[in-house]
């Protein structure tokens, strides 16, 4: 029900006002009115409260709210934080502290435009190769808020989405190793820790020949480890809390949780270490009797810091670059794995299932989309092998 009404300011312009009931409580009886002023005729007064009274049908009554994007986020984020890891958290709470909240965070998220969306998605664009994934979790908070009925429209549905341009490739640019050059980096480790560092030399073995992520390696116990089956069992993984202390976790996925075999040569590499190991530890003052001692411990007999193989290995490159003249590309432990995987791939020995199984991932896909390098050798093999096919 609406009623309208004229009325006279002090200089005796007249304007009219409308007054009508927005909702009414269903426990109490109690009305809730709006009304507005300002309108020159009655007409527009009527037409502006048919306009409001159409927005209700659509959307329903909620109170008004100048909620911010941080206020929206603040609550999003203590339900979300119970549906993921904690490593997981860790990410999405330094991602929305370092890009998002800097750029939405102040404006109350009734007011956020598409306009004011797509230049802030653009500048994410133009700044990180990660742009995407940025975009989408700080749609979440947008989503939160048309969820609570805050607001009626998502902005961020919106938005165009850039796209980068393809990049010209070199070799450079692959983060993995052909064989030639994964015997090189492993000769080298040999000559150059062969004796006084046996914990790298093993831990580079493991992560060359078996295709497992670094942080799995780091949390192996010796239990996990069956000398006379070959065998390693990867059930854990580490990661790091909410603090950015590193701790154990679970497999990223259900596929995560995997038995891996060994070739003789690895396995006999993994144990000479864990021998040493327990000598090593010994001459620290550590007992490390229990099956449930860490095979790549710090001299603290605890987890070893995530990056000290990355600093082994950028050692094991220097040393080979300088003793060389063909240089050695620099990669990180990550890329042993894109390494290993690649290299399972060109050797047309393992089916994509079995490689699938031995790497942990969820889908096929994972590997061909983002694994199955060409190298070089293939590259010409490739060429060859259709122009014999083809035979002109």
């Amino acid at each position: 029900m609406a009623s309208f009404t004229q009325y006279k300011t002090k200089d005796g312009s007249k304007f009219w006002r409308c007054q009508y009931t927005i909702a009414t409580d269903p426990l109490t009886g109690k009305r809730t009115k709006r009304q507005k002023r300002g309108f020159k005729t009655r007409k527009e007064c009527e037409i502006y409260v048919a306009h409001q009274l159409a927005d209700l049908d659509n959307h329903g009554f909620k109170e008004d709210t100048n909620a911010t994007y941080k206020d929206v986020y603040d609550s999003f984020i203590e339900s979300y934080r119970k549906t993921v890891k904690e490593s997981t958290l860790n990410h999405v709470l330094g991602m929305f502290r370092i890009h998002i909240l800097p750029a939405f965070g102040k404006y109350k998220i009734k007011k956020i435009t598409v306009t004011t969306c797509q230049k802030i998605v653009n500048g994410w664009y133009d700044d990180f190769s990660d742009y995407k994934k940025i975009k989408n979790y700080a749609n979440l908070v947008f989503k939160e808020a048309r969820r609570l009925s805050i607001i009626y429209e998502n902005p961020m549905d919106l938005v165009i989405m850039p796209k980068k341009k393809a990049k010209i490739q070199n070799a450079d640019d692959n983060k993995f190793w052909d064989k030639n050059e994964l015997q090189a980096f492993i000769n080298q480790t040999n000559k150059y820790y062969g004796g006084r560092n046996e914990k790298a030399v093993a831990l580079f073995r493991l992560l060359a020949f078996t295709g497992a992520r670094k942080a799995e390696i780091l949390a192996l116990q010796v239990a996990d480890f069956d000398y006379k089956d070959k065998t390693l069992l990867i059930n854990k993984t580490v990661t790091r809390d909410i603090d950015n202390h590193q701790v154990i976790g679970t497999p990223k996925t259900i596929n995560g949780y995997r038995t891996l075999h060994l070739d003789q040569n690895t396995a006999d590499i993994l144990n000479h270490w864990i021998s040493t190991m327990h000598k090593e530890m010994f001459m620290l003052g550590y007992n490390t009797g229990s099956r449930n001692q860490w095979i790549f411990p710090n001299t603290h007999n605890q987890l070893l810091s995530m990056m000290k193989p990355n600093k082994w290995m950028d050692a094991v490159i220097d040393s080979y670059n300088n003793d060389n003249k063909k240089r050695l590309k620099r990669i990180t432990p990550h890329g042993l794995r894109h390494t290993w995987i690649t290299l399972a791939i060109e050797s047309n020995q393992l089916t994509i299932k079995q490689i699938q199984k031995q790497a942990g991932d969820s889908d096929v896909s994972v590997i061909l989309s983002t694994y199955a390098h060409v190298t070089k050798q293939a590259t010409e093999e490739t060429i060859d092998k259709f122009t014999s096919y083809v035979g002109f």
